[in-house]
């Protein structure tokens, strides 16, 4: 045990990419299957490219305000992703989250110390390149594979449970808006249920 955030975040990445390779692996799910998938059109690239630009430099910056305006960029295109998806609702949160947080770590990080630069090993700084790229090829070969195994298999989605009971079940016709408030509030409401439960004196006896 060293103490430190940082290893155990590390170590957490790798076991995390070693056990879904060695799964995929094991039960031979690697598949890639772009039927269906939507055209990519010019300005999507440019607001992807520009948004990759903006995450890559983050690391780079070495004035602690100019690296939360810059992360203020990252949400705000991801805000942009959101309206060309068509999910208004979430755009608009996006937004209202980038500007309450982007704000406030302006005024705070303004009268903090300058940035100490830090000297690392270039085995370090590799390492913390390679975890992060093999969690980033994981996730996507994970939802590469996942995309290819529902056009594969004649699987209903349950985003069609969600939009035929929502107005029943919870009373709402703005199906994002029950499952983050009713159905996640629900699960978090049982959860603390079962935590209080087992901490219970007539539980433990």
């Amino acid at each position: 045990m060293t103490g430190r955030l940082r290893d155990y975040l590390a170590v957490t990445a790798i076991f995390l990419v070693l056990l879904t390779v060695y799964t995929m692996v094991k039960y031979n799910s690697f598949a890639i299957n772009l039927e269906g998938m939507s055209d990519v059109e010019l300005y999507e690239f440019i607001i992807i490219g520009m948004f990759i630009v903006s995450v890559l430099s983050i690391p780079l910056i070495q004035k602690r305000v100019a690296s939360i305006v810059m992360l203020g960029f990252v949400g705000f295109y991801i805000a942009v992703l959101f309206v060309l998806f068509r999910a208004p609702d979430l755009a608009m949160t996006q937004l209202l989250v980038e500007t309450v947080v982007v704000i406030p770590f302006m005024l705070a990080f303004y009268h903090l110390p300058e940035l100490r630069k830090e000297k690392s090993k270039p085995l370090f700084k590799w390492t913390n390149v390679i975890i992060s790229v093999g969690v980033g090829v994981t996730v996507t070969l994970v939802a590469l594979a996942a995309n290819a195994y529902r056009q594969g298999h004649d699987l209903i989605p349950i985003s069609q449970y969600h939009l035929e009971n929502s107005a029943d079940l919870a009373g709402g016709y703005n199906v994002v808006n029950v499952i983050l408030v009713d159905y996640r509030g629900w699960i978090r409401c049982s959860n603390c249920s079962f935590s209080a439960s087992q901490h219970s004196p007539s539980m433990r006896s």
